[in-house]
Order: C-alpha cells, then sequence, then structure tokens
C-alpha cells in the first residue's frame, strides 16, 4: 500500500446497511466543510470544539487542510452531502490528534468509527504509531468510540476533559469489532 493519502473515494455500508462514500479531504472542500459543520446541532458542535460559539470558519479552513502535519477525510451520503470528517494533526513523528464529527442523523450508525479506522491506517502507513484524542468527559458517546472500537484508554483527566489514547494499529481490532457488531444486527 502506499503511504499517500488515498485519493480514489470507497463506498462504505453502515450498521443500518445504508451508504456513504469516503474520500480525502481537499482544500476545494473548505466551503461544504463549513456548511457541514454550521448543519451540526449546537450540541454536537459544543462536545466538538468544547464551544457551542466555536469559529467554524475557521474550523472549516483547518479541516480541509491536507499537508504534510494534516490528513483528513470527508464521508458524503448517498445524495452527495457531506455528512461526515475525520482529521489528524501530527503532534511529533509517531503521535496525531485525531477528530471526527457526524452528522446528526447518522449518529449511532458506525460512521465515525469507520472514518477513524480508515485515519489509522494512514497514520500507520506514514509512522504515526498513537492517536490521542481531547474528549469531553460527558461526551459518553465518543469515549465509547474509542474504548470499545479502538482499545482507547484515558492517560490524563482535567477538569472536564480527558485525553484518550491509543494505536494506529488498532484500526484492525475495530475493523473487526465493527464487521461482528453488524452481522449480529443484520
Amino acid at each position: 500500500m502506499s503511504v499517500d493519502t488515498p485519493r480514489e473515494a470507497e463506498l462504505v455500508r453502515l450498521r443500518d446497511g445504508s451508504s456513504v462514500t469516503i474520500r480525502a479531504v481537499s482544500d476545494h472542500d473548505e466551503p461544504a466543510l463549513r456548511s457541514f459543520l454550521e448543519s451540526l446541532c449546537l450540541e454536537a458542535r459544543r462536545l466538538r470544539f468544547f464551544s457551542g460559539a466555536a469559529n467554524i470558519a475557521s474550523a472549516a479552513h483547518l479541516a480541509a487542510a491536507a499537508d504534510a502535519e494534516h490528513c483528513g477525510l470527508i464521508a458524503h451520503d448517498e445524495m452527495g452531502v457531506l455528512v461526515g470528517h475525520a482529521t489528524y494533526v501530527k503532534l511529533d513523528e509517531t503521535r496525531a490528534e485525531v477528530a471526527v464529527e457526524v452528522a446528526d442523523h447518522l449518529y449511532d450508525r458506525g460512521l465515525g468509527t469507520i472514518l477513524i479506522e480508515r485515519l489509522a491506517i494512514i497514520a500507520e502507513q506514514r509512522g504515526i504509531t498513537h492517536f490521542v484524542a481531547e474528549v469531553l468527559s460527558e461526551n459518553h458517546a465518543m469515549l465509547d468510540v474509542f474504548r470499545e472500537g479502538f482499545d482507547g484508554r484515558v492517560v490524563r483527566q482535567a477538569g472536564s476533559e480527558k485525553r484518550v489514547e491509543f494505536l494506529t494499529s488498532s484500526w484492525r481490532l475495530a475493523r473487526a469489532r465493527f464487521d461482528m457488531s453488524t452481522r449480529r444486527e443484520g
């Protein structure tokens, strides 16, 4: 496999049987990312950005970054509407901070897990061995994704925030667990 970010779109099936298309982000996606982030409910924005008053324009600009320090993936639904985004930002040669956003109506269908898994594959190929994520303590859904899907562990808690860390190689475990949960529900 190449260590470049995949340019081809990949059609993936969610837990409920619906499909999304995942592809690498580009700077041309900034307007769509801005619209997507603006469409998230206030609670989703607060949980993701730790504030309901986040600077969405700035967040969309950063989300569209694709360079040696940033890697992102976006997901489109069957109508071509952006419904998910995941990104990592390198912290050092072997660690990167990961973040994900999923459209409100697609919660609990596995899209966040799939995006993080695909991002972990790319990161692992690039020599990044660990992902870290800053998560609000009350964001149980995201903490569950990291713990149950990727065997993430809380390495630090400060006030209302938890830092979760997991190996990028755990994408294999996440894929196996997702496949098992899909078979059980199907």
